[in-house]
């Protein structure tokens, strides 16, 4: 089986936005560019309630041109907001300026669709002439598309947010957590790289003991940020000059190995309690930020900074991302994740 996946028709495009986004989205514009017969990046944006038309697509395109090898543009937008008075469509001022934005730019709106909490549609058609009715959302999730997808492996949450269910673990985790910090920072580095090292090749691990260690290691910021270089480079001894890196400048990742490094940091999370999740939450954001899934990524630093108030790693990649900053190698189609393209 190859990674290619075939999409023949606007149920599997659509069907294909929230595996690519990791969720479904709501009141969002969602952007797939182009690249002649198959797809390039993915954006997703709120959508733009109080944001004027040309100013809007005027941002978009700005996105859009960071795939430099698109062709052309793909849209569909999530809400179930009514259209404005006398218009067909919701946000119809918005979309008409997305449209001449992109002609302009030469990258061309090939198709759109309106996606509600009910039903999807073409987004270009007049409605009113009945050649764009509406489908079922089940023609999305019965299609073969997404069935093939979660067959590999590929999920993704109902709706957008991030949650963690309450720590309901052993009463003494945190106690035991707090005694192996201490013998964390009164160790060397590469002990922690170590068993890092070794949980990232594992399968299916699940060893109490190893996960308070490993959660230890990630409570000693030197410690916790050469572990999160580590994933991309597994050869550094520390941290020190890894700035290009840890804002996904130069680097060429082993996507597989940074999907085993989220797999392990959510399932670290179930054995946590929630005063130690703040360095996993971040990671977990960090790895999606260089995925170019930002949605993702802020949740999780705002939810690492809910949880551990002024966390000053997190709070730093919340401010990169809140500035609608997309990590370099995101940017780069040869270096992009594109697990399911």
């Amino acid at each position: 089986m190859t990674d290619a996946i075939r999409i023949s028709s606007p149920a599997d495009i659509l069907g294909f936005i929230p595996h690519t986004l990791g969720f479904v989205p709501r009141e969002s514009f969602v952007f797939l560019t182009m690249r002649g017969n198959t797809l390039g990046a993915t954006l997703r944006v709120d959508a733009p309630v109080a944001a004027g038309a040309a100013g809007f697509a005027h941002s978009m395109v700005e996105y859009i041109e960071l795939d430099a090898k698109a062709t052309a543009v793909l849209l569909a937008v999530y809400t179930d907001s009514d259209p404005e008075v006398g218009a067909q469509r919701p946000f119809h001022d918005h979309i008409e300026a997305v449209i001449q934005a992109l002609e302009t730019a030469g990258t061309p709106l090939k198709d759109a669709w309106l996606v509600t909490s009910s039903y999807w549609r073409n987004l270009l058609c007049d409605s009113e002439a009945g050649c764009c009715l509406p489908e079922p959302l089940e023609s999305i999730t019965d299609g073969q598309l997404n069935a093939e997808l979660v067959f590999r492996g590929s999920s993704y949450q109902k709706a957008p947010g991030t949650t963690y269910a309450a720590f309901t673990g052993p009463a003494d985790t945190a106690d035991r957590i707090r005694e192996a910090v201490y013998g964390v920072f009164a160790g060397e580095l590469h002990t922690g790289r170590e068993l890092w090292a070794e949980a990232l090749i594992r399968d299916g691990w699940t060893d109490p003991e190893t996960a308070v260690e490993l959660v230890a290691c990630f409570q000693r910021p030197d410690l916790r940020d050469v572990l999160f270089c580590n994933v991309i480079d597994p050869e550094l001894p520390d941290a020190e000059g890894s700035g290009d890196l840890l804002i996904g400048q130069g680097i060429t990742p082993d996507w597989d190995r940074v999907d085993r490094a989220q797999q392990l940091a959510r399932g670290l999370m179930e054995m946590t309690p929630e005063r130690y999740r703040a360095p996993l939450l971040t990671l977990i954001g960090w790895l999606s930020y260089l995925k170019g899934q930002s949605s993702v990524a802020a949740e999780h630093f705002n939810l690492a900074i809910e949880v551990s108030p002024g966390y000053r790693l997190a709070g730093l990649m919340e401010q990169l991302v809140s500035r609608g900053t997309i990590a370099p190698v995101a940017q780069d189609p040869d270096t992009a994740y594109q697990r399911h393209r």
